[in-house]
């Protein structure tokens, strides 16, 4: 395989855009925290948020680390759990870290077909991690890939797309390329999305000439769309059926005294957030499970072990890639 050296994105025009990319599942309680519904309807945000927290087995009991102001993880998790289903499989994976004291951000979207290694040697997709162990799994793949310890999780069902663009009476986008899914044709441009328009346009892969990068981008866009709605209102009606779908599609290790830390402490971070890409190519390798032959996207070692150091590098770390804390 070619060495491809580790390049970050190049930043877009809205800084804002790229911590919403991150963040706006994480922090959806912030804003009615410290907002018009936080002050009205505090007791309300708090079941929620009390329904849908869901430690890690690693967890401490203290939220210390937020509450010290130091560096912290945090992976999001968009999982494609059908009705019945126990988790589904993980269809986006974003890694970020936050440093208070340099007021920055960094951020990277982990390709969901990464191949990855387990421990008896077998190989397999890094998204089949979820389908294994939940959120838990995932995490746990995460930090073996990147060698990065991740302190907080938040999961999002791919129907919570739909039932939080239906909350806030739907979402504009700008769309790049003309995409066709499930005969629902989107075109270039900018485009209105009801809540089941809106799960259609983020699930588009295969027709996608970028696959993943371009689901991911969409995916982002559509957050993106749903924060700016929200900023525009304060709805009872809203508030009702934001609560209803976080309650329904989200999952996190955060408790509403994290968010409430994070909300006081590290708004400024906003101001500087980059995104990072890890390069790889794809692979076909043969599956003696399956008798054919699978897709795997291989990550550039070289590609990964840059990511990994300026991860480490933010969060306060040994950059030493070999040292697991």
């Amino acid at each position: 395989m070619d060495t491809i050296d580790f390049q970050p994105y190049e930043k877009k025009p809205s800084k804002l855009a790229h911590w919403l990319q991150v963040s706006f599942v994480v922090l959806l309680g912030i804003a009615f925290t410290i907002g018009t519904f936080g002050i009205h309807y505090y007791n309300s945000i708090q079941e929620t948020l009390n329904n849908i927290h869901v430690p890690l087995s690693k967890d401490k009991a203290s939220t210390s680390t937020l509450t010290d102001g130091h560096s912290f993880s945090i992976l999001l998790i968009g999982t494609d759990a059908r009705a019945g289903e126990k988790n589904g499989r993980s269809d986006s994976m974003i890694l970020a870290t936050i440093n208070k004291e340099k007021n920055s951000v960094k951020m990277l979207s982990i390709p969901r077909d990464t191949k990855v290694t387990y421990d008896n040697g077998d190989i397999g997709k890094i998204n089949g991690s979820y389908s294994k162990g939940g959120a838990e799994g995932t995490v746990d793949a995460v930090e073996k890939l990147m060698n990065v310890p991740i302190d907080y999780y938040v999961t999002i069902n791919m129907k919570g797309f739909s039932d939080l663009v239906s909350a806030v009476g739907g979402v504009r986008v700008t769309n790049d390329i003309n995409l066709t899914e499930v005969n629902k044709k989107f075109v270039k441009g900018k485009i209105d999305l009801t809540g089941k328009e809106a799960l259609q346009y983020v699930r588009i892969r295969h027709e996608d000439p970028r696959g993943d990068f371009g689901r991911q981008d969409r995916q982002r866009d559509v957050i993106m769309g749903i924060s700016n709605e929200l900023a525009g209102t304060t709805s009872i009606t809203h508030f009702n059926k934001l609560m209803k779908a976080v309650g329904d599609n989200f999952t996190t290790n955060l408790s509403m005294d994290d968010i409430v830390e994070v909300a006081t402490k590290y708004a400024s971070v906003r101001n500087d957030v980059e995104t990072l890409k890890m390069e790889g190519e794809g692979v076909s390798i043969y599956s003696e499970a399956y008798g054919f032959n699978l897709y795997y996207y291989e990550l550039d070692s070289k590609s990964k072990a840059a990511a990994t150091k300026i991860f480490r590098n933010h969060l306060g770390l040994s950059t030493d890639t070999t040292t697991t804390e």
